[in-house]
């Protein structure tokens, strides 16, 4: 837990480094870049890797490795067509072509931390993970310094960002391939297995990364790229208690939980009521109070043109809190196998954030009141998918044949599980 609260406060020095180094109007353009990223690189390994933290271990190498082989074709799918899309608009010149390269090399980077992490989750890894977030912030943090000063451009921010996911994913590289010295089955037979993730998680995944991304995307398209930028910091910034506190407990929390489903599961609804309002009480003091400080602070902290940025924020304080209590628990739903029911939770989600951005592009809403229908939207959504997963775990307590509730099951914490 401290590795990872460094991480996140060493972040937050990379924040406050981006906002007097860049623009708003650059830092949004390269909001827009990095979501297609993270859109990108968060599902090309279709989910592949979250099933391998639940299968059993000869499955798990399968799993992972099919997962690497997706991750590595998407990343260079996404450098051709970014180069093909540059050539037709004829961007496609010497600093064109290089924020190309980056674009790819941050989607592959990306993707490589993701699966890794979920590697090391599986064999309760924890501190190895969280040493990885660490390098991760810390190498992120030098290239955006030198970036500033070499390149003060959206490139340079993309090729920052790059060389930290990329030094992260190094570090979790390191030690043994899960399901090593098994008998391995093919893979056919093991995507048959898991088919589930495949046909549901994976388009879920995507769904959930552009609804995630979609805000920034829009409001770049419709608002500017100053626009794009206030809300894409106000977003990290807002974000920051979550990674803090939350986020950085998603592999443990997500690991406990799978565990309790496969061998304990007559305490897992009750672990996760206590995980949930805990994270709802610390979220609700975390985010309010930062959202309060940025809003007098952001002008003299990071520049008069982040002014909006402080704004922003302050609206969007009940979208964080939900935010920040259900992300971390957001895999419980596919831990307990409603993964179709994960696909249809996002999809809502979805169409939510684009009717939002539908009206503002009618003329609707205005930039404020955006703001204002965004987080209530998501506010709505979040509990809806607290009802859908609590309703999940109690199902499969009750099919294991024990109580939802009563005393808990010790587990360990520790585990490296070779069993189903």
């Amino acid at each position: 837990m401290a590795l990872l609260v460094g991480a996140q406060l060493v972040n937050l020095v990379g924040v406050a480094l981006v906002a007097r180094l860049y623009t708003p109007a650059a830092f949004g353009a390269f909001a827009v870049l990095f979501a297609i990223a993270s859109v990108v690189g968060g599902a090309s390994s279709l989910r592949l890797d979250v099933a391998a933290t639940t299968a059993r271990n000869a499955d798990a190498a399968v799993l992972f490795r099919l997962a690497a082989r997706s991750n590595t074709a998407v990343a260079l799918g996404t450098g051709l067509v970014a180069v093909t899309c540059y050539a037709f608009l004829d961007r496609l010149d010497g600093q064109g072509f290089v924020e190309c390269l980056a674009l790819a090399a941050v989607t592959a980077a990306i993707a490589a931390s993701a699966t890794l992490t979920y590697a090391r989750v599986r064999q309760g890894r924890y501190r190895r993970v969280a040493g990885g977030k660490l390098l991760t912030a810390a190498v992120q943090t030098i290239a955006l310094l030198l970036a500033g000063v070499v390149l003060p451009q959206p490139t340079g921010l993309l090729l920052a960002s790059a060389l930290g996911y990329g030094a992260g994913a190094l570090a979790l590289a390191r030690g043994d391939r899960p399901g090593h010295g098994s008998a391995h089955p093919t893979a056919r037979d093991v995507l048959g297995r898991h088919r589930g993730f495949v046909l549901a998680s994976a388009p879920a995944g995507l769904i959930s990364a552009l609804a995630v991304n979609l805000p920034v995307l829009a409001t770049g398209t419709l608002l500017g790229s100053t626009a794009a930028g206030d809300l894409a910091l106000a977003l990290r910034i807002g974000a920051l208690p979550s990674a803090l506190f939350g986020q950085a407990l998603m592999p443990i929390l997500f690991g406990e939980i799978a565990h309790r489903l496969r061998a304990a599961p007559s305490g897992v609804l009750r672990a996760y009521d206590r995980a949930l309002l805990g994270l709802l009480a610390s979220g609700a003091v975390s985010v309010t109070g930062l959202a309060l400080s940025t809003w007098w602070l952001a002008p003299m902290l990071f520049g008069p043109q982040w002014r909006g940025a402080g704004v922003a924020l302050l609206l969007l304080v009940p979208y964080m809190v939900s935010q920040f209590a259900v992300s971390p628990l957001s895999q419980s739903l596919n831990a307990a196998g409603r993964n179709g029911q994960q696909l249809c939770w996002d999809l809502g989600r979805l169409a939510m954030t684009v009717a939002v951005f539908a009206a503002v592009a009618v003329g609707w809403l205005g930039p404020l009141a955006c703001l204002i229908s965004l987080s209530a939207a998501m506010v709505a959504t979040y509990a809806v998918h607290v009802v859908l997963t609590r309703a999940a775990l109690g199902s499969a307590a009750r099919a294991a044949g024990t109580p939802t509730s009563g005393e808990t099951v010790p587990v360990r914490s520790d585990a490296t599980h070779a069993h189903v």
